[in-house]
């Protein structure tokens, strides 16, 4: 009778692993954190050029919207950071596992889904609170909606 040893099937690269969830909680991080802060200065800028001075009403009003933002970016931020993960778990196959040339980029990757709640909102926030009906900024691209 011959013993058959079972196979052990190729480990996956832990170190790929842990790189793709530490670029991305530094990323959600900076999203939550100075994200939040150039939203609300792009918006300001985008306004200032577009309405010149606010009376204390228009930036009174801005102002609510602004906390509103401290609140909205960071969950942005956070929802984006919980699905990243879900980008490298085809490196943890067991037919992929063990592949450094797919698990690094699939990290890579998830670190850019991490960013795109929070570039997604301000690229939202300039074009509907940043720049008012008629007015298009010099640099704004002709592809987002003015």
């Amino acid at each position: 009778m011959t013993a058959v040893t079972p196979r052990k099937a190729p480990a996956p690269p832990d170190s790929a692993w842990l790189l793709g969830c530490a670029l991305s909680l530094v990323v959600t991080v900076t999203g939550a954190t100075f994200g939040t802060f150039m939203d609300i200065r792009l918006v300001f800028q985008a306004q200032l050029y577009c309405l010149g001075d606010l009376s204390a009403g228009e930036a009174f009003a801005e102002m609510a919207w602004a906390a509103s933002r401290v609140l909205v970016m960071p969950v942005v931020s956070l929802l984006s950071g919980a699905v990243s993960p879900v980008v490298a778990l085809p490196a943890r196959l067991p037919w992929v596992a063990g592949r450094a040339w797919v698990a690094i980029p699939l990290a890579l990757l998830q670190a850019g889904v991490a960013a795109t709640g929070p570039v997604a909102l301000i690229l939202h926030d300039i074009a509907v609170e940043g720049t008012p009906e008629g007015c298009v900024l010099p640099w704004w691209p002709a592809w987002l909606p003015s």
